[in-house]
């Protein structure tokens, strides 16, 4: 995968080969891979909501990324993932169990059927799955490659700019007067990545459910520690109750 993109003009890390002519070196019972080194550096989730630009590039370098991945022809190879089942199968089950709340029961009971009918409808792909802002690096504001593709899996496409959001308001979310800022950032995100991969109006639809699903996939990995799990979610609340803004902020970006 990583030579398919190289091949694609997009820059990334290749794993570099030992002097026995092997990519992994096992230590300790454990495999290890030595890649390239990438120069330069991330942006903080404050940066990326106190200048446009940046969530448009990032938006500009996660579009690139899909496309180029969407082109692999061996996809089939990698991890298939349905993101209804990862969070009706699973998740929300995790939840149940150190969470009785009416109110968050309740939302999950009215998403059901139209996340089921969202990621139905949603085309699959191969997806970095990890498309963190840390892990997408820049030198001099020009793209210097995007780093661990470790649980790169096929799933709906707009998983990955939907993950990218979510990022950054875990991030800031704490800080009131950031998270309106927030939105903006999730607007210059789709905004750029639809220039240059664009989207449907279903798939621009499609987002705010695929926040909502990949915020409760967060609030079940956490379940087990009453802290982080109630800041996660604080978050998916605000989001559900934060929908006409964030839609609407969405579709005035990508008119």
């Amino acid at each position: 995968m990583l030579k398919h993109l190289g091949k694609n003009k997009f820059p990334t890390q290749i794993p570099l080969y030992t002097k026995f002519g092997d990519l992994m070196v096992n230590y300790k019972n454990a495999n290890y891979c030595i890649y390239n080194y990438i120069y330069g550096e991330t942006f903080s989730a404050t940066e990326t909501l106190q200048n446009s630009m940046i969530p448009k590039l990032l938006g500009e370098t996660i579009a690139t990324l899909n496309k180029a991945m969407n082109s692999i022809n061996f996809a089939i190879e990698f991890p298939q993932k349905d993101v209804y089942h990862m969070v009706y199968g699973y998740a929300v089950n995790e939840i149940k169990k150190v969470d009785n709340s009416k109110k968050l029961l309740k939302v999950y009971q009215q998403l059901e059927d139209d996340i089921k009918k969202v990621v139905e409808s949603l085309p699959k792909q191969l997806i970095h799955r990890d498309s963190h802002i840390h892990n997408i690096v820049f030198k001099g504001g020009l793209l210097s490659g995007v780093i661990d593709f470790d649980i790169a899996e096929i799933n709906v496409n707009t998983f990955d700019i939907c993950y990218c959001s979510t990022s950054v308001l875990s991030e800031v979310f704490s800080k009131e007067n950031l998270r309106g800022k927030w939105i903006n950032f999730v607007g210059d995100l789709v905004t750029g990545y639809n220039l240059y991969n664009p989207l449907s109006f279903s798939e621009i639809k499609s987002l705010w459910y695929i926040m909502l699903c990949i915020q409760t996939v967060f609030m079940s990995y956490f379940s087990n520690n009453k802290e982080i799990y109630e800041v996660n979610k604080e978050m998916f609340l605000w989001v559900y109750e934060n929908r006409i803004n964030i839609e609407n902020t969405i579709l005035q970006g990508v008119r």
